[in-house]
C-alpha cells in the first residue's frame, strides 16, 4: 500500500492574482504524487479572510476563496483528496472536516509549509510531522523578537529553505532548533517549454510585503528599499527590465520606477492563475530580481520558489546574493549581485552567451530542483 502525505499551505488564502503563491504549494503536491504516494492536502481558513472579488467579505461557500480552490481541484485532478476547512466552524470545499480527521491516523507525513496548519485534531494524530519553513530569518524574528504564534513546536523534523540558517555566517535566530535546509521542489514535466523566450528580464513582486523587522539592534527593510537601490539599472543595460508588480495605486514608488526605466505590470491581469503565471515565465527573456532585504542583509542562503521556475523553464536568474554561493553552483544560469555595479555586469553576462545561460538554468533545474531528487531527500531528512 502506498505510504501517505499530508500536505498544507495556504492555497485558499491570497487568491486574486497569486498565481505564484499556487506554485509554491502545488509543487509539493504534485511532487509527491508523482512519486508514487498518495497525497492529501489541508488547509483551514478564518472566516475573516473569506472575500469576493471586490475583496469585500462573504460567507466560505460564496467567496472567491472557494471558487478558486474548486478551480484548483479541477484543473490538476485533485477532487477527493484537498480540503479547504473553515476554522472555528463545519464550512468546507472538498473534504469535510471529518473526513481529515478519520485520514490522519494513517498519514505517514504532514508536511506543514511555513506552519500554517494549527488544527491540533489533526496534527496529534498523524505518524510524523515535518515543518517546512518558507521564510527564513523572518519567521525566527517574529517568533523570538515580536512573539507571534508561528506554531514551531509539535513537529518532529525542522527544515527551511533558507541554506545558510543557523551558520556563523548568518546572525539571525533559529528559535533554539536545528534547521535542515532543503532547495525548493520543480516539477520539471509542468515547467519544460518549447516557447522562445521574450525580449524582458522579469520578476513578480510585492512591492511592500512584510513589515520592516529588528532583531539584535539591526532592523531589516523591504524588498522596495532593495529596488530602490538599483533604481537606475534599465539606463545602464540593453534589455527590458519588467516587474509583475503588486504595488498601490498611489504608492508614489510607481511613478518613480516607471520613471527610471522600469516596466510594471498587473499580478491580476498576468498572473492570476496557475497556467497564467507559468506562460508569464516562460514569455520572459530571463528573471532579474531583489529579494527581501532580510534574505540578503541576513545571509540566510534563501532560494527563491519563483526563481526555480525561471529556472526550470530555461530561463536565466539573475538575483540578490543571499549567500547561496556555498551551497549551489553559480555563474551560470543562476548569477547573483550585491550592487548595481554587479547586477548590469550579469545582465551583460547572460547576453553575451544567452544559449549558455539558459542551457545551464535547465541543467541547473534538472541537477538540484527536480522534485522527485528533492522531496525524496526530505523524505529521508523526515524519516519517511
Amino acid at each position: 500500500m502506498a505510504k501517505r502525505i499530508m500536505i498544507s499551505g495556504a492555497l485558499g488564502g491570497p487568491v486574486l492574482g497569486y498565481g505564484g503563491n499556487t506554485w509554491a504549494f502545488l509543487q509539493y503536491i504534485l511532487g509527491f504524487r508523482r512519486l508514487g504516494f498518495e497525497t492529501y492536502y489541508v488547509e483551514h481558513l478564518s472566516p475573516n479572510d473569506c472575500i469576493d472579488e471586490d475583496w469585500q467579505p462573504v460567507p466560505l461557500a460564496a467567496s472567491a476563496n472557494a471558487r478558486y480552490f474548486r478551480s484548483l481541484m479541477d484543473r490538476f485532478g485533485l477532487n477527493g483528496s484537498m480540503a479547504l476547512l473553515e476554522w472555528g466552524g463545519v464550512g468546507h470545499i472538498g473534504l469535510t472536516h471529518t473526513e481529515v480527521e478519520k485520514l490522519a491516523p494513517d498519514i505517514d507525513l504532514l508536511v506543514n509549509l511555513s506552519g500554517h496548519f494549527h488544527l491540533k485534531s489533526v496534527l496529534s494524530k498523524v505518524r510524523r510531522r515535518l515543518y517546512l519553513d518558507l521564510d527564513p530569518g523572518y519567521t525566527q524574528i517574529w517568533q523570538e523578537q515580536y512573539g507571534v504564534d508561528m506554531n514551531l513546536p509539535g513537529h518532529d523534523v525542522y527544515v527551511t529553505v533558507g541554506l545558510q540558517l543557523g551558520k556563523p555566517a548568518c546572525p539571525l535566530p533559529t528559535c533554539g532548533i536545528q534547521w535542515k535546509s532543503t532547495l525548493p521542489p520543480v516539477v520539471l514535466s509542468e515547467w519544460t517549454t518549447a516557447t522562445p523566450p521574450g525580449v524582458a528580464y522579469s520578476t513578480i513582486a510585492d512591492w511592500r510585503g512584510f513589515g520592516p523587522v529588528e532583531w539584535d539592534g539591526v532592523w531589516y527593510g523591504q524588498k522596495a528599499d532593495e529596488f530602490l537601490r538599483v533604481i537606475d539599472l534599465p539606463r545602464w543595460v540593453s534589455v527590458p527590465l519588467e516587474i509583475c508588480l503588486l504595488i498601490g495605486p498611489d504608492e508614489p514608488d510607481r511613478v518613480t520606477l516607471e520613471a527610471h526605466g522600469w516596466r510594471l505590470v498587473s499580478p491580476r491581469l498576468h498572473v492570476a492563475t496557475p497556467d497564467s503565471y507559468r506562460d508569464y515565465i516562460f514569455g520572459a527573456r530571463g528573471e532579474f530580481t531583489c529579494v527581501k532585504h532580510a534574505y540578503a542583509a541576513g545571509c540566510t542562503g534563501w532560494f527563491s520558489d519563483r526563481s526555480a521556475c525561471y529556472l526550470a523553464a530555461g530561463r536565466p536568474v539573475i538575483v540578490q546574493d543571499t549567500g547561496i554561493g556555498p551551497y549551489v553552483p553559480t555563474g551560470a544560469g543562476l548569477l547573483t549581485f550585491t550592487d548595481i555595479d554587479s547586477a548590469a555586469a550579469a545582465l551583460d553576462r547572460v547576453e553575451r552567451d544567452y544559449a549558455l545561460h539558459a542551457a545551464a538554468a535547465v541543467a541547473f533545474a534538472r541537477e538540484h530542483l527536480d522534485s522527485d531528487r528533492v522531496l525524496s531527500r526530505l523524505l529521508h531528512l523526515a524519516g519517511v
